[in-house]
């Protein structure tokens, strides 16, 4: 099934190729897109006809400019920005994986989460996502928009978009396919027996959308949407990260952004509580290896002058 694009007209060109909507819904995942280009083929009529003849034909590719085709110069590099950023996404999950620090080590697969709650913990975390369901009708169309391509609730807030800020979207597109990866990794790997899904312990939770195929600890929600604000204050101007209460420093417009997207799924009844808290551990701990990666080191100072105030 295609995956649907949630952007504006800028972004709207890049159409999705592939994507698994039910696997890619509960990480917030983008897939492959192409910008969508037309060609001219074959024979279209001329503009007058000709005498005797009736109308000619416009041949494309036209034959009389053959020759004129084939100057091309044979020296042209092939620009960066012709990268489409899933594919570039791609090549820094190469580079991520590849990336250990020390004091203390820490790699891509080792990563300790939070346990999973015991069994009373579990009842407190379902009774709240009972409690929860009376807030469905209030955000019910925003999750369900947020079910695919988060990023595009942050062009929303941030007023940015491929065209005006292409660093800023290529290195978010990253954090996007970065967080996707630890999600589903940690999901499949971290237990013997993976977390079921609330609904199938709490039949009365009935989310109103279908429930992603694959586990529920830790949310790629979460995940994707934490590692998202960890990326965009590297770039940002202050404003964005700045706490609103300075007692508070969870209390800024990034880290608010990726808590409500991360809360939207448990008013679904989609995730625990204890899940978004895996999800934000897992995104504060990749954050650190993703800011060792070449390509996103690269990227940061360009993304940082996109944010620089122009006179």
């Amino acid at each position: 099934m295609t995956a649907i694009r949630l952007a504006d007209s800028a972004d709207s060109a890049d159409s999705a190729d592939s994507a698994d909507s039910a696997d890619s819904a509960d990480t917030g995942g983008a897939a492959a897109t192409r910008r969508s280009i037309r060609r001219p083929i074959g024979v279209s009529p001329t503009i007058g006809p000709l005498p005797g003849v009736g109308f000619g034909g416009n041949q494309w590719p036209p034959n009389d400019l053959v020759s004129d085709f084939q100057n091309a110069n044979l020296a042209t590099p092939y620009r960066d920005s012709s990268w489409m950023p899933y594919y570039r996404s791609v090549v820094v999950l190469g580079q991520f994986v590849k990336i250990a620090l020390a004091g203390p080590a820490l790699t891509w697969d080792t990563i300790t989460l939070p346990p999973i709650p015991s069994a009373a913990n579990i009842k407190a975390e379902l009774d709240e996502l009972v409690n929860l369901i009376e807030y469905r009708p209030g955000v019910m169309s925003e999750a369900l928009a947020q079910r695919q391509n988060i990023e595009v609730f942050y062009q929303g807030l941030l007023m940015y978009n491929r065209g005006s800020h292409p660093h800023t979207y290529n290195l978010v597109e990253i954090a996007q396919r970065i967080g996707q990866f630890q999600a589903m990794h940690y999901k499949w790997y971290l237990l013997p027996n993976p977390r079921p899904r609330p609904s199938q312990l709490c039949p009365a939770l009935m989310p109103p959308i279908d429930i992603p195929g694959h586990a529920s600890y830790p949310s790629g929600h979460a995940t994707g949407a934490y590692l998202i604000s960890h990326c965009l204050k590297l770039v940002m101007p202050v404003a964005a990260s700045r706490p609103a209460v300075a007692a508070n420093p969870e209390s800024t417009p990034l880290l608010k952004l990726a808590e409500r997207i991360a809360r939207n799924r448990e008013v679904l009844g989609l995730h625990y509580p204890s899940d978004t808290v895996a999800g934000k551990v897992l995104a504060s701990e990749s954050f650190k290896l993703l800011q060792a990666c070449a390509e996103v080191q690269r990227i940061i100072p360009l993304a940082q002058n996109e944010w620089t105030p122009r006179n």
